[in-house]
């Protein structure tokens, strides 16, 4: 079996709408585009700023899985691809780009059991160009 999570500028207003419902004294969104931060954000960071940016998408990492509805699938051994559309065609380095965050959020909300390589066969990340439709396409191949 296979399936697929789309993160674009349609889930991200999704996501919007929930932030602000469950944290209506916030004033600023948390996530600014549909790709994760390279890893040449992440080291600048102070400590407290790369622990909150952790947080942030660790927690809309949860949202996803639920909002897609895949939550508690409890996948034991898969292959998982990871395409990240950009919205320019500078140059971005793949090793740049890891899941880390978002594959927490996916064993801690039930859709895989764990993101080790005892569960997690094989990791494949490429990068593509998209101006119009930045987004980040994560598909699972699994047995059942």
């Amino acid at each position: 079996m296979e399936i697929k999570i789309v993160i674009d500028k349609n889930v991200i207003e999704e996501y919007k709408k929930y932030y602000f419902e469950i944290y209506p004294k916030r004033r600023v969104f948390p996530i600014k585009k549909p790709i994760p931060p390279s890893l040449n954000t992440w080291m600048i960071m102070k400590r407290f700023q790369m622990n909150h940016e952790k947080q942030v998408w660790k927690e809309f990492g949860k949202w996803l899985v639920f909002y897609y509805r895949y939550n508690d699938l409890k996948i034991e051994f898969c292959k998982i691809t990871i395409e990240y559309f950009f919205d320019s065609k500078r140059r971005h380095d793949a090793d740049n780009y890891t899941p880390k965050n978002l594959f927490d959020s996916f064993t801690s909300s039930g859709l895989l059991v764990d993101d080790d390589f005892n569960h997690v066969e094989s990791l494949t990340i490429k990068g593509n160009y998209s101006k119009e439709n930045p987004r980040t396409e994560i598909g699972i191949i699994y047995d059942k």
